[in-house]
């Protein structure tokens, strides 16, 4: 309360007529005498304001009214700093104290995101990135705001939005290239921007140095999570945890580089990452019962960042060695308030609070049984859609289309069929039990989101539900939804979502009749690719075992994956071609963890490689044959 008082009675002092002129006269006008008396009250004012400002949460629509007032005198500093620019490169030059100061408290402004849309309208994002441009001459201590400015703009998607209209990318890239920043928190934080403003094909596309980069972004979560208010330069723990939060979602490999491979001050490892993440996540458990908006942000993401981890079958050991996380998660999810989630921002890249802790509680099957009524559906025809919310019009449209078109159909959705009282996974968790098939609208969205890949993983992977993919545009699978676990799918593809195909809505309609008529009980083998008999003639973890054996592989190596489905081969199998020597390391590294200290013998991971490239081969023929006779496209 105090440094609200503060902050905005120095906001209300700046505000006032005399000194708002001041900012704006020039050098000589400012030397005058009649004007000298206003350099220290701007200077004591701007010193308090940009102190205090950081510690106001603006949480409260007066508190944000407060800012929306003040517009005028923000754009007033936006002018002052625009003003004094260097128009030319000649030397190094200043800003000026009272400049200065002013980007201080800019910088310390956005840094409260939920802020970030109203300031947008100041125009302070084109401007700095103009400053940034203009900015070789400037001393170190003129140009250190300007790409804390732009990395707290780009946290939030408004603004991210807003600065990828003026080549925001493009200009940071140049701005990297002067190599003006020195120390690596500040060269960290133009790589974190530029993360934050792409998009994933663009992230993927630029490889160069990023294990550079994930190496400073695992130190800084470090440095910053052991300083005095979770800060390390300015920086705080949220900032890198939510980059990591996007990276993770869009490229796998940046998740096992993090966990195997990144190089720190003190070593890292597999164990010691996700201890550092649990430990994060424990000192902000009880953010939700306080008020500070940062701790319950850093919370969210923390937990984003442990849902990743989690949807790897090996890690799942680590987390339940840890019995003081599971129960605090635990209890988390019991005790949450759904007012606790709404009012809380997050990017489109996190998932909210509430969807995190019960995924993670999924991956580590916690998640029982549901002890409410269930409506006996015995002999009813039902359809689950799995679909992602900006995807919500397509969905809407097909799914009365499907309806319509199909006599007592009953079609399952979040929209309808999920009561606020109730565990949401719990209820799309029953959904997918109790359906038929499961209709599944792909898109970059979808792609993106880790709660359609939680429903995505549970039908195909757990379940063995029938899949139906419906393509949006020109999405093509990929990552985690690619060839792994599509192939041998039937799908159609909608181009255009505003004006769908008759031809393919007809497509659709005879694929959901053909997997109605099948009796429930029967295997979805039977709606898909056969599989090759001679390999692994089940799903079972004894198959499994006798295939290892049958490879003449040590049952240590069998303990050391822990398969229990083909598709988890079959998934590993994909990323142990794309590098063999790396994945043999990653597991050389596990494997004396686990047989503490022993070394994992070279020729019996070698003779694995070679039968598994023998499964998936015969796998594949058998994929093929059943390709060609398909009317609807099928991915391969």
């Amino acid at each position: 309360q105090f440094s609200r008082q503060t902050a905005f009675k120095s906001l209300e002092n700046l505000n006032k007529t005399r000194l708002k002129n001041y900012f704006l006269l020039t050098k000589e006008e400012q030397e005058e005498e009649m004007n000298k008396i206003y350099y220290k009250h701007v200077y004591y004012l701007l010193l308090i304001s940009s102190q205090t400002i950081s510690f106001i949460p603006f949480d409260s629509l007066d508190d944000q009214l407060f800012i929306e007032d003040h517009l005028d005198l923000f754009e007033i500093f936006i002018r002052r700093i625009d003003q004094r620019m260097p128009k030319e490169s000649d030397g190094q030059r200043t800003l000026g104290i009272i400049g200065e100061r002013i980007l201080t408290f800019l910088w310390n402004l956005t840094d409260r995101i939920i802020l970030i849309p109203i300031l947008l309208r100041t125009n302070l994002a084109e401007n700095t990135l103009k400053w940034i441009q203009q900015s070789d001459s400037l001393t170190e201590k003129s140009r250190r705001a300007f790409p804390s400015i732009l990395q707290n703009i780009a946290r939030h998607d408004q603004g991210a939005e807003k600065l990828n209209q003026f080549d925001a990318i493009e200009i940071l890239k140049a701005y990297q290239q002067k190599k003006l920043e020195k120390t690596g928190s500040r060269k960290l934080l133009i790589s974190m921007a530029i993360a934050l403003l792409s998009t994933p094909e663009q992230l993927k596309d630029n490889k160069k140095g990023m294990n550079a980069v994930l190496n400073q972004l695992l130190q800084l979560v470090i440095d910053s999570f052991g300083s005095d208010r979770f800060r390390s330069d300015g920086i705080h723990v949220s900032e890198p945890l939510q980059v990591l939060v996007k990276l993770f979602v869009v490229d796998e490999r940046t998740l096992d580089y993090i966990l195997n491979h990144a190089e720190t001050e003190c070593s890292s490892n597999f164990v010691s990452t996700i201890c550092l993440f649990i430990e994060i996540f424990l000192q902000f458990s009880d953010s939700l019962k306080q008020s500070d908006r940062v701790e319950q942000f850093t919370l969210i993401a923390t937990t984003n960042v442990l849902w990743s981890i989690s949807f790897l079958h090996y890690s799942k050991e680590e987390f339940l060695k840890n019995k003081l996380f599971i129960r605090t998660i635990k209890k988390i999810n019991e005790d949450l308030d759904e007012n606790d989630i709404i009012q809380q921002y997050k990017p489109k890249s996190m998932e909210n609070i509430q969807q995190a802790i019960q995924g993670i509680l999924h991956n580590l099957d916690f998640q029982q049984e549901s002890t409410h009524s269930i409506q006996n559906r015995t002999g009813q025809k039902w359809i689950m859609i799995s679909y992602c919310h900006e995807n919500i019009d397509l969905c809407n449209e097909i799914s009365k289309y499907l309806k319509n078109s199909i006599k007592d159909l009953n079609i399952w959705i979040d929209q309808t069929h999920t009561d606020g009282s109730v565990d949401l996974w719990e209820s799309i968790a029953q959904g997918i039990e109790q359906s038929t098939a499961v209709l599944c609208f792909l898109s970059e969205e979808y792609f993106q989101s880790k709660s359609c890949r939680q429903e995505f993983v549970y039908a195909n992977d757990s379940l063995k539900k029938p899949i139906v993919p419906i393509l949006i545009k020109s999405f093509q699978p990929k990552g985690w939804l690619g060839y792994i676990r599509m192939t041998g799918l039937k799908y159609i593809r909608f181009k255009d979502e505003n004006q769908l195909e008759e031809k393919k809505k007809g497509e659709l309609l005879n694929t959901i009749l053909a997997l109605l008529s099948i009796k429930t009980d029967e295997p979805k083998e039977s709606l898909s690719a056969p599989r090759p008999i001679d390999e692994i003639p089940s799903n079972s973890t004894n198959e499994i075992q006798r295939w290892f054996q049958s490879n003449r592989l040590s049952k240590d190596f069998y303990d050391l994956f822990q398969f229990e489905t083909r598709e988890e081969l079959l998934d590993y199998a994909q990323l142990l071609f794309k590098d063999p020597e790396r994945q043999m390391n990653i597991y050389d590294k596990i494997y004396s963890q686990k047989y503490h200290g022993k070394q994992m013998a070279s020729h019996e991971f070698l003779r694995f490689t070679k039968a598994l490239k023998q499964f998936v081969q015969a796998d594949s023929s058998s994929i093929s044959s059943t390709q060609v006779k398909s009317k609807i496209c099928v991915l391969s």
